[in-house]
C-alpha cells in the first residue's frame, strides 16, 4: 500500500469509530493504522475480576455438552452464541486480563471511560464479590450476615486462611490485589464508574501504607490517588453500592464521611456525580447497548473484604487532600438508594455548604428523599436552571406540593413510578400540578411553558393489562394528559399555561390506544423508554 500521510489515516478511520467491526478491520490495515483504531477501540473499559480456573471447567463444560449425540434434559442445552464462543481460543485458554492490559499499554493513557466491576463473570454468569467469598468458605450467599459471621468465625482457622488465601491469589484482578486501583496507568478518564465493592478485592495492607497508619483509610486512599491522576480530564464519576453517609452530621468536626470532599476536590472539572447507596431501591433496567454490572451487590448487608472485615467508608485525613479547593459546579447529579438520614446529608453538604456548586445544575434525578421533604427549598436553588427532573413517585412524593411552573427552562419531566407505591393519587396529583395555570400578579405577559417531553415509566413493574388499565383509569391520566397536549381556544389574559410537546409511556402503543384513546388520539403520545441520562456520558 502506498505511504499514506498519518493525518488522513487518522481521519479516514475516525470516521468509522461507532463501528466496532469496522476498527478491528482498519487496526489490521497496518502498524500506522493500529494506534488511532485502538483509540476508538477502547475508549471505555470495562474491568472484570475473573477466577481463570473456573472459566476454563465452565467451557470444558460446554464443549463435553456440546459433543452430545442428543439432549437428555434442559441441563444439557448449549446455546448457539456459546457454541460460536467454543470455537473461540479463549475457551481452551483465558487470556489473564493482566496481559490484555500490558498489551495495550500505550492505548491506556488515551482510555476515556472506566468501569471497575466487582463482580466475578464465569461465562454469562455473575456473582458478587460477598457470595463469592462465602462460597470459598462453604457458606452460601444467601445467608444473613450474622448467620455467616458466625459460622465464619468458627471456619477461618489456619487451614481456612490458607485455602482462602489460596483461592484468592488464582484471581486474575485486573488492577492487582498489591498495588490497588490507583495504579491502574489511566492519565486521561472523562469517565469513572465504580462500585464500592471493588475494594472486596483488595484487602487492606497488614502493616499500612506509608504516611497512613489505619487500614480502614485504604479505599479512600485509592480513590483518592486514581481521581487525582485524571483530575484535569474527569468530568463524570458514579459511585454506586456506597455504605457511608450514615452517622456524624456533615458539619461535624470529625468529617466521619468525606466523600464529597475527596471528589470535589480531587477532581476540579467534574461536570456530573452518581451516587447510589446500599438500599435496594427500583433498578432501572438499563439498554443492552451499556455494559452494566449486576445489582445482586446492591443489598442491605455491608460488603466484605476476602478477610471478613467489613469495606469502610471513605474516610482519609483532610491533610491527603488537595489544600487549595474550588467547588466543581455540576451540571448532572443523580441520588439513589439511600437511608433517608443519609440523603439528607448529600443535601446538605451539596446545596448548603457549598462542596459542589449547584449554579448551573441541568439535570436532576432524585429516589430517595425523607417523607414530608422540602422538595422546593431545595429546587430553589436550582430550579432557574433546570431542564431535566426525574422523581421517583413512592412513599416521599405522596404528599409532595411541587410547582412545575416555577422551572422556568424545564424541558424533560420524568416519573418513575415505584412498584412499592403504585397509588393512583400519586401519579395524579403530579401531572396535575404539572397541567396547573400560571398566574402573573406582576402585570407581566402571559406565556405558554414549553416542555418537550413527559415520561412516566411503568417498567418493571410487570403489570397485568387489567391491573394497568384499572391504574390508569382510576389516576383519570387521560384526561389530564389531554389537558397537556391540547392548548385550549381561550385563555384569561392573567393566566398562562405549561404545554407539553410529547408525552410517552414504557407501554405498547396499542395498550396505550387501549388504555388511553383521547391523549394517543391526538397523536402526541407514543411508545418509548427512560432516558438514563445519569448511567452513561454521551462522548463514550
Amino acid at each position: 500500500m502506498p505511504h499514506l500521510p498519518q493525518e488522513l489515516i487518522d481521519r479516514l478511520i475516525d470516521e468509522f469509530q461507532d463501528s466496532v467491526t469496522d476498527l478491528k478491520a482498519l487496526s489490521l490495515v497496518g502498524r500506522p493504522w493500529l494506534p488511532r483504531a485502538r483509540y476508538h477501540l477502547f475508549r471505555s473499559l470495562v474491568l472484570i475480576p475473573q477466577d481463570l480456573q473456573a472459566i476454563h471447567d465452565h467451557y470444558a463444560g460446554l464443549k463435553r455438552r456440546a459433543s452430545l449425540p442428543y439432549i437428555i434434559d434442559r441441563d444439557d442445552y448449549v446455546s448457539l452464541n456459546d457454541k460460536d464462543f467454543l470455537r473461540s481460543p479463549l475457551a481452551e485458554n483465558p487470556q489473564p486480563t493482566q496481559s490484555f492490559l500490558s498489551s495495550i499499554t500505550n492505548t491506556l493513557p488515551h482510555v476515556r471511560g472506566l468501569r471497575l466491576a466487582s463482580y466475578v463473570r464465569i461465562g454469562r454468569q455473575v456473582q458478587p464479590a460477598t457470595e463469592y467469598f462465602h462460597r470459598w468458605l462453604g457458606q452460601r450467599g444467601d445467608y444473613p450476615t450474622s448467620h455467616c459471621r458466625d459460622r465464619q468465625s468458627s471456619l477461618l482457622n489456619d487451614y481456612f486462611r490458607e485455602r482462602q488465601k489460596a483461592l484468592w491469589d488464582a484471581i486474575d484482578l485486573p488492577w492487582g490485589s498489591g498495588t490497588g486501583i490507583h495504579a491502574l496507568p489511566f492519565r486521561n478518564l472523562r469517565s469513572l464508574v465504580i462500585h464500592w465493592s471493588v475494594f472486596s478485592w483488595t484487602p487492606p495492607p497488614e502493616h499500612g501504607l506509608v504516611g497512613l497508619t489505619n487500614p480502614n483509610h485504604w479505599p479512600g486512599f485509592q480513590l483518592a490517588m486514581l481521581i487525582q491522576a485524571n483530575a484535569d480530564t474527569l468530568d463524570h464519576v458514579s459511585i454506586r453500592g456506597y455504605p457511608g453517609f450514615r452517622f456524624k452530621q456533615y458539619d461535624s468536626t470529625l468529617n466521619e464521611d468525606i466523600l464529597l470532599d475527596l471528589i470535589a476536590k480531587s477532581a476540579p472539572n467534574l461536570r456530573s456525580l452518581s451516587l447510589g447507596g446500599l438500599q435496594d431501591p427500583y433498578i432501572p433496567q438499563i439498554p443492552a447497548s451499556e455494559p452494566e454490572e449486576s445489582d445482586d451487590s446492591l443489598s442491605g448487608s455491608r460488603l466484605l473484604y476476602p478477610s471478613g472485615d467489613e469495606v469502610p467508608y471513605a474516610m482519609l485525613d483532610n491533610n491527603s487532600l488537595p489544600q487549595t479547593f474550588t467547588s466543581p459546579s455540576l451540571e448532572c447529579l443523580f441520588i439513589q438508594g439511600f437511608t433517608s438520614e443519609s440523603t439528607i446529608l448529600i443535601e446538605d453538604a451539596i446545596f448548603n455548604h457549598g462542596v459542589f456548586s449547584v449554579r448551573s445544575l441541568s439535570y436532576l434525578g432524585l429516589s430517595s428523599m425523607p417523607q414530608n421533604y422540602d422538595y422546593m427549598f431545595m429546587f430553589s436553588k436550582v430550579q432557574g436552571n433546570l431542564t431535566h427532573l426525574s422523581l421517583d413517585l413512592n412513599d416521599t412524593t405522596c404528599n409532595l406540593n411541587l410547582k412545575f411552573c416555577s422551572f422556568p427552562k424545564l424541558e424533560s419531566l420524568q416519573l418513575l413510578l415505584h412498584s412499592t407505591y403504585l397509588t393512583w393519587s400519586n401519579l395524579h396529583d403530579m401531572i396535575e400540578s404539572l397541567s396547573e395555570n400560571v398566574y402573573h400578579l406582576d402585570g407581566s405577559l402571559p406565556v405558554v411553558q414549553e416542555v418537550k417531553l413527559l415520561h412516566v415509566s411503568l417498567e418493571g413493574h410487570s403489570l397485568p393489562s387489567m391491573e394497568s388499565r384499572s391504574f390508569l383509569y382510576h389516576a383519570s391520566v387521560d384526561e389530564l394528559l389531554e389537558k397537556l397536549v391540547c392548548m385550549p381556544s381561550e385563555l384569561p389574559e392573567s393566566v398562562g399555561r405549561t404545554r407539553v410537546d410529547k408525552i410517552t409511556m414504557d407501554l405498547s402503543e396499542n395498550i396505550l390506544a387501549d388504555m388511553l384513546p383521547i391523549t394517543y388520539g391526538t397523536g402526541h403520545l407514543k411508545e418509548g423508554k427512560t432516558n438514563y441520562w445519569w448511567y452513561k456520558p454521551a462522548y463514550l
